[in-house]
């Protein structure tokens, strides 16, 4: 019996470890804590690492973006919802992608995925993963 409830404990407490080193917080509740992944360089910017966050989210959305052919020559537009994360060790994983086309879906995962490494968010000294959502709208251009 002892052994039994010795091996309980033991793995409610790996369980419970575990639950606490995949923390992830929701971008909201990073921003109400002031937590969130550095970009590159931010750590050097006069401007709050939120503020610099999303100023340079928006310049690479803006820089990166490339309507597909495929999109263009069918008349595809709308607005494409990506759903992903800064990992614990600053790498972008995408989570979901919902809205528009999947040609326009495919583009605008391009566009996050190729966002660069960064330095990890943390709660504390303990590096966690925040949740973003960001929706990329897809305007046909008037030729």
């Amino acid at each position: 019996m002892n052994k039994l409830l010795l091996f309980f404990a033991l793995v409610c407490m790996t369980m419970a470890s575990y639950a606490q080193d995949n923390i992830i917080l929701s971008r909201e509740n990073a921003n109400e804590k002031g937590i969130t992944p550095i970009w590159p360089r931010c750590d050097r910017s006069r401007q709050t690492p939120i503020k610099c966050f999303d100023n340079k989210l928006r310049d690479h959305i803006i820089r990166n973006f490339q309507y597909p052919d495929i999109a263009l020559k069918d008349g595809l537009s709308g607005t494409v919802t990506v759903e992903f994360i800064i990992n614990k060790k600053g790498k972008v994983e995408v989570l979901e992608v919902t809205g528009a086309h999947r040609y326009l879906q495919r583009e605008a995962i391009r566009i996050i995925r190729a966002l660069p490494k960064m330095e990890p968010a943390k709660w504390g000294q303990k590096p966690i993963a925040i949740a973003f959502t960001v929706p990329i709208t897809f305007v046909k251009p008037k030729i």
